[in-house]
């Protein structure tokens, strides 16, 4: 307090200065009770940042009863050296049946060109074959009856016959046509 202090033999003032104290401390006392109407009521905040801080704490317990959290983090890069060599083999094994598969696919298509091969070769062979047949039959056709026809008996006149049936006449009109066309040099042999 910034007043001088009362003298002591004057009533009145040490009242007065009573007073003024007594004032100064039911104002402040009024002040308080004023601030504390004011506050407000935080129970209900309070109570929901109690209930998020509860489930953030089941969601930490849960975090940390994890393996993973656990582990050091040695133990944790050789779990997964681990994991990585376990797909690598799992990976080389399906890449080898995959080769595997694609070398008996290639195997069998292999197979399959082959018997077009063979199949258009043996169609090729059967196109010859059959051409060589027919010249051959030709061939034999124009050699053969004559062979034939000569080696049967004179008497059975087979020549002859097919001389007037290649001719389309009877056999003496057949004789006598061949007659007159024969050449003149024909008759001196």
């Amino acid at each position: 307090m910034t007043q001088a202090a009362p003298r002591e033999d004057d009533p009145a003032e040490a009242f007065d200065a009573v007073r003024r104290e007594l004032s100064l401390l039911r104002h402040a006392l009024e002040g308080l009770t004023a601030a504390r109407e004011k506050i407000p009521d935080y129970s209900a905040t309070l109570a929901q940042i109690n209930k998020a801080l509860g489930v953030h704490a089941h969601r930490l317990d849960m975090i940390q009863s994890r393996p993973a959290m656990e582990m050091t983090p040695e133990a944790l890069v050789e779990r997964i050296i681990a994991s990585a060599q376990t797909a690598r083999a799992e990976d080389r094994t399906m890449l080898r049946q995959a080769q595997e598969r694609l070398s008996n696919l290639a195997w069998h298509m292999d197979g399959i060109v082959a018997r077009g091969r063979g199949a258009a070769e043996q169609e090729r062979q059967l196109i010859w074959f059959g051409l060589g047949g027919i010249l051959l039959g030709i061939l034999l056709w124009s050699i053969l009856p004559g062979a034939v026809a000569r080696s049967l008996p004179v008497s059975w006149h087979v020549p002859e016959w097919m001389a007037s049936r290649m001719m389309g006449m009877e056999q003496k009109e057949a004789g006598r046509r061949m007659i007159i066309t024969a050449p003149k040099d024909e008759a001196r042999r």
